[in-house]
């Protein structure tokens, strides 16, 4: 492993690993309080979203470990996406849970700004495939340009409406998305 990459990685790994306790702490808290709060499974399957999807990304800079130049706005590309999980991560759980609070109502009264910066995600994916080289970025094959594509459509369009079914729906096909990605790429994750 390239010492640089190790060194790098040290700060790309705290904010993951902050996004990674910041969910936990949140679940944790809501187990704790859950005779005195209103939960609300939409919330709580974003909760296991932005978990499984930091671990994700944890997993996946190690693929950065040969590249061999490094420059700071390289470096701070690659803290994009873990930094956007982080806010995510805030943004899902309230700093405070009080008596009889309402996790339906904290989710549609942040869900713009979660959806908002949640769609940039693909793009730095995109662009983060792009810049493993063009053999990488072809070895994804078609689909991924369409899953791209989707997945900030149907973000952007979480972010526009409060539609309860569509919130439903996509936080079950987004953990479904999530296990097929992991499935399909265990073997090029390891």
């Amino acid at each position: 492993m390239d010492d640089n990459f190790a060194y790098l990685s040290i700060l790309t790994s705290i904010i993951l690993a902050l996004g990674i306790t910041r969910v936990l702490t949140g679940i944790g808290r809501l187990l704790e309080a859950r005779k005195h709060l209103r939960l609300y499974p939409v919330h709580m399957l974003w909760a296991v979203n932005i978990f499984l999807f930091l671990v994700l990304n944890w997993w996946i800079l190690f693929r950065w470990q040969d590249q061999q130049e490094w420059n700071f706005f390289f470096f701070l590309f690659l803290l994009l996406s873990p930094t956007i999980a982080f806010l995510l991560s805030v943004i899902l759980f309230p700093d405070r849970m009080e008596d009889g609070m309402d996790l339906k109502q904290h989710f549609y009264s942040n869900h713009r700004w979660f959806f908002a910066i949640g769609s940039l995600l693909p793009a730095i994916d995109f662009i983060d495939t792009s810049l493993k080289g063009y053999a990488h970025l072809q070895a994804q094959g078609p689909i991924y340009i369409v899953t791209i594509v989707l997945l900030m459509v149907l973000s952007v369009i979480a972010a526009m409406t409060k539609n309860e079914t569509y919130h439903k729906v996509y936080s079950v096909f987004f953990l479904f998305y999530l296990i097929i990605f992991i499935s399909i790429n265990l073997s090029l994750l390891t």
